[in-house]
């Protein structure tokens, strides 16, 4: 019998931001936390450099339960990485776990929309991951990292860890807040778009005409259909619970296809909507097309703009 999070007898989230300036420093930051996780019956979780890795299980003494967990399968990006985490956190309550504490080294990249990648994912472990009984130590190398990135960290998290201490943080950005600011940019590649359709009426004719572009593009047939999917998806939410006519437009841009949605409601202002999946699971009923988007393309941002609602979704190539 599964346990909902909410209803576990241990049912505690600490989200902390641990600085360090060397493998020494986050070792003697993060290995005494670690140690009293694994007395308290909790599951431990690595998910760090390799040079970093090893410096944390030598300090472990090589104890077999603690797991080392594939860091560039798991930070692609946010909404992925979210989700891993949610099932691997609900696995491990269910399988008997009193909790759980993950210390991982995020790496979406540093510049430009990773930058908004790690916005999006320390704003929506806060939402997505607070009913769990999880210790997430999200670890930030300032030797390492840019000063962007350091201050994404310290706005973003309850907990902030310096020198090995804990102090609660005094400046925190409401999460929603922190949202909204990376996916503020709904402005598309400049110029004409490649396909433009004013009016979207057979989803048909939507589908063969995104997908022709699509392949001239370069992409292959499985990206393609998965491109083509998502903005069918995003389209049927715009005819169903925004308002016609359902503008979509294309771009091609250096290395990556820009696509916006456009209706002429005023959409929703909820910035986690279509982050975790499932019909009751934080994610509201008729979204589910977002949810399935939001997975198939490596960017998708949400706005009111003076035509409408837009959605835009990136594709790299």
């Amino acid at each position: 019998m599964s346990v909902a999070p909410s209803q576990h007898p241990h049912a505690r989230f600490v989200h902390e931001a641990v600085f360090y300036d060397s493998s020494d420093a986050l070792v003697e930051a993060t290995v005494p936390l670690l140690r009293q996780a694994l007395v308290n019956g909790e599951d431990v979780a690595l998910v760090c450099s390799d040079v970093h890795n090893r410096a944390l299980l030598e300090a472990l003494a090589g104890d077999e339960r603690v797991l080392v967990m594939p860091r560039p399968e798991i930070y692609t990006k946010a909404v992925t990485a979210l989700a891993y985490f949610r099932d691997f956190v609900q696995q491990r309550i269910e399988a008997g776990a009193s909790g759980v504490c993950v210390l991982g080294e995020v790496g979406f990249g540093t510049t430009g929309r990773a930058l908004d990648e790690w916005r999006r994912y320390e704003a929506l472990l806060n939402h997505a991951l607070s009913p769990f009984p999880l210790q997430s130590l999200c670890g930030y190398d300032t030797q390492v990292l840019p000063e962007a990135v350091i201050a994404a960290g310290e706005l973003t998290h309850p907990y902030l860890r310096r020198e090995g201490r804990q102090a609660p943080n005094p400046t925190p950005v409401d999460p929603a807040e922190v949202l909204r600011l990376a996916d503020a940019d709904t402005t598309p590649s400049a110029g004409e778009p490649a396909v433009f359709i004013p009016e979207v009426r057979e989803l048909h004719e939507l589908r063969g005409e995104a997908g022709a572009f699509l392949v001239g593009a370069g992409m292959t047939r499985e990206r393609v259909d998965d491109v083509v999917m998502a903005v069918h998806e995003v389209a049927i939410n715009g005819l169903r619970h925004g308002e016609p006519p359902v503008t979509v437009r294309f771009w091609a841009a250096p290395g990556r296809i820009d696509c916006t949605v456009t209706d002429r409601g005023a959409g929703f202002d909820d910035p986690f909507t279509g982050y975790v999946r499932g019909g009751g699971d934080l994610l509201p009923e008729g979204r589910y097309g977002l949810w399935l988007a939001r997975q198939l393309c490596d960017e998708v941002v949400t706005r009111r703009t003076p035509e409408g609602f837009t959605t835009r979704l990136v594709v790299n190539l």
